[in-house]
């Protein structure tokens, strides 16, 4: 494992370890990757065995305190690639233009565990099983969709048979916990398929601790991919009335609900969303999961909304002749709850007597208008939405549709669109308060 980096001042440093050095074992534990680096460190007392380019092989002890972090960074690992061909696949309807990451399709259980990737089990190798279960790499995020092997086989269209039955009762007997999601696709695995579906989890009810049941998402990239559709209105509502029964008695039964909708069933389906409890802390939030009940529940306590500069009101008043124009930018799908949200909020923060607060609904012409969730709006898209709404003096900008390094899809930048707008751009309101759950799943 090759050392990029090494923390001043860390017990790493203090140990003699240097940024360039490639380690070769831990206490005697030689190392595929960093999974392996990160159980093989998890003791205080550390023997490294590494070399150094121009000085050779060499040995150092390291001692941290109890709780310390190491202070390393290693170079990543080889990502372990997908290899089905999912009729679905989000990434195979990506336009050009994007950043290079997101043309990557993965199938990495490391992943799953540290990032919470989903990844379809088809691709694993008896030793990875094993390794598994060895090691306890759990949660596991898992793509399941159907548990009919022929259906999932065709879904997926992977290599194998599609069986996935056993491997998860494998696991779960192992002690390894499996969150699960299921991509709903009208005419594929809806129906008398996904009962049998959500029977066959159910019975795993022990290992799985959370089923996400989401509708298939579909751009209008799809030039020479198998003919899909997205779930209507009927269709949605008949999905809620399958699992709305099911959360009861598995509540009654387990002691939770075990599966979960994503907010795109009820919005399509004209049907209130569950209640914030409902949702048990939110295990698949990324997945579309209760999002518009996290978003609520983490502005709730908020003292105000507007991210605006000491004094600046009053200059921006005073320029335009009255309250600053506020404009906030979201989904399509979004934008009319948000709309109905903000008016109480501003209300009760007072923000409604000093700002003219405005919901713009952003059409995603990037991707087409059948995805209409905030977070894949890119940055061309909400650069036109915003300048078809008008002069404004701030812009707001949903925080989701940037990466870990501020970026939209598109690679545009929030200060991007501030210049090409002439105006502030921010992600999002006030930041909610410190101590609020973390970010869970990914999205496969």
């Amino acid at each position: 494992m090759k050392v990029l980096q090494v923390a001043r001042d860390s017990a790493a440093e203090r140990g003699g370890l240097r940024a360039g050095d490639d380690i070769l074992t831990v206490n005697g534990e030689p190392l595929r990757d960093a999974l392996d680096f990160l159980f093989a460190t998890a003791d205080e007392e550390l023997v490294f065995e590494f070399h150094r380019a121009g000085a050779g092989s060499g040995r150092i002890e390291i001692l941290r305190l109890p709780g310390e972090p190491l202070g390393v960074e290693l170079a990543p690992d080889p990502i372990r690639r997908c290899s089905n061909r999912c009729l679905f696949c989000f990434i195979d309807q990506n336009p050009k233009g994007m950043r290079r990451s997101l043309y990557v399709k993965d199938e990495d259980y490391r992943h799953s565990l540290l990032y919470g990737n989903y990844l379809t089990l088809t691709n694993l190798r008896a030793w990875e099983i094993e390794r598994i279960l060895r090691q306890r790499i759990s949660p596991l995020y898992v793509s399941v969709h159907a548990t009919d092997a022929a259906i999932r086989r065709r879904l997926l269209g992977c290599r194998g048979d599609g069986e996935i039955l056993a491997t998860l009762r494998r696991l779960a007997a192992g002690g390894i916990e499996i969150h699960a999601q299921i991509v709903v696709v009208p005419g594929h695995n809806d129906g008398p398929i996904l009962q049998q579906t959500l029977n066959d989890l159910e019975h795993l009810a022990a290992a799985i601790r959370s089923v996400a049941i989401v509708p298939v998402g579909l751009t209008r990239h799809r030039e020479g991919l198998h003919p899909l559709r997205l779930p209507d209105e009927a269709e949605a509502a008949a999905v809620i009335a399958e699992v709305a029964p099911r959360q009861k008695a598995c509540l009654a039964r387990h002691g939770r609900r075990l599966h979960f909708l994503a907010d795109e069933f009820y919005l399509l389906g004209g049907q209130p969303l569950p209640a914030a409890a409902e949702y048990e802390g939110y295990p698949q939030i990324e997945n579309g999961v209760g999002m518009v009940r996290r978003f609520e529940e983490d502005h709730a306590p908020a003292r105000r909304l507007i991210p605006w500069p000491r004094g600046a009101v009053e200059r921006a008043g005073a320029s335009r002749g009255g309250r600053p124009r506020v404009l906030v930018a979201t989904g399509e799908r979004f934008a009319p709850l948000l709309a109905q949200w903000l008016g109480p909020k501003l209300s009760s923060t007072g923000e409604g007597e000093r700002f003219r607060v405005e919901t713009v609904a952003v059409r995603n012409e990037f991707f087409g208008p059948t995805v209409t969730t905030a977070g894949l709006l890119t940055g061309g898209d909400l650069l036109a939405g915003l300048r078809a709404a008008g002069e404004a003096d701030l812009a707001l900008i949903p925080p989701e549709t940037l990466d870990g390094e501020g970026r939209l899809l598109d690679d545009q930048t929030p200060e991007g669109l501030s210049e090409a707008l002439g105006i502030p751009v921010s992600a999002g309101f006030h930041a909610p308060p410190a101590g609020g759950r973390r970010r869970a799943a990914g999205e496969r």
